[in-house]
């Protein structure tokens, strides 16, 4: 860090600080801790930049280790901004290492992290570029998943939405993934699991198919079916 000397500042003097939050300073539910950058120069006073935790420990450490000497609040706020692409990469690389993530997603994710808008858009174009991140692939994975825990259509593609991928974009969707046949063969098997209790059976059918995402008619179609078979099973 340069300091001004005493007395008035030169018009090129630069005084800057990294502060760093304190270690557990974030409680249950509350926003992310960041970092924060002040900046001291004669044209524009003090200036507090908030910026994520992961960038101003890159900027202390920089600074500490004289290696990082700009001359003025341009040169240190280009430096600051070429940090913080780099640390978002990172960043991304991270999470994407623990599971697959949607463009969606891992915008969502850098956001909160603290990251500037224009940061996060780098880094998503830059992740799809070199095949981190690619939303066909985790659109396939996503869908494939859900179809074997049971899901319907309907809760596929809202849940891909949430994630910001249209399911109509996806190549092959629905058809290559599933049939009326083979919605209704899985609806029948999840009613099939269920304990029947004799009260109110069939609004409990229709409900949890329903939440499942599949569609209204075949949830009322498998209910009557799946309690007509109990009733001829019960009255052999």
């Amino acid at each position: 860090m340069t300091r001004a000397a005493k007395g008035e500042w030169p018009k090129t003097a630069l005084d800057w600080e990294v502060r760093l939050p304190q270690r557990g300073s974030r409680g249950l539910g509350q926003a992310t801790p960041r970092g924060e950058v002040v900046v001291r120069t004669p044209q524009h006073g003090e200036e507090h930049i908030g910026v994520p935790v992961a960038v101003a420990r890159a900027l202390d450490a920089k600074a500490r280790g004289r290696r990082l000497l700009p001359s003025s609040r341009a040169e240190l706020l280009h430096a600051m901004g070429e940090l913080s692409r780099a640390c978002a990469m990172e960043r991304a690389a991270s999470l994407v290492g623990r599971r697959d993530y949607s463009v969606g997603e891992l915008s969502a994710r850098l956001l909160r992290d603290g990251y500037a808008p224009q940061t996060v858009e780098h880094a998503c174009r830059r992740s799809v570029e070199c095949g981190l991140v690619d939303n066909a692939r985790f659109a396939d994975a996503f869908i494939r998943s859900k179809l074997a825990q049971g899901w319907g259509r309907a809760r596929i593609e809202r849940e891909l939405s949430r994630r910001g991928i249209d399911a109509d974009g996806v190549p092959g969707w629905p058809g290559l993934y599933l049939t009326q046949e083979s919605e209704e063969k899985t609806a029948y098997e999840l009613a099939s699991r269920r304990r029947l209790t004799g009260k109110n059976d069939y609004e409990k059918i229709v409900r949890s198919l329903s939440t499942r995402g599949f569609p209204l008619g075949l949830a009322t179609r498998t209910a009557r079916r799946v309690l007509e078979e109990r009733r001829e099973t019960e009255g052999l």
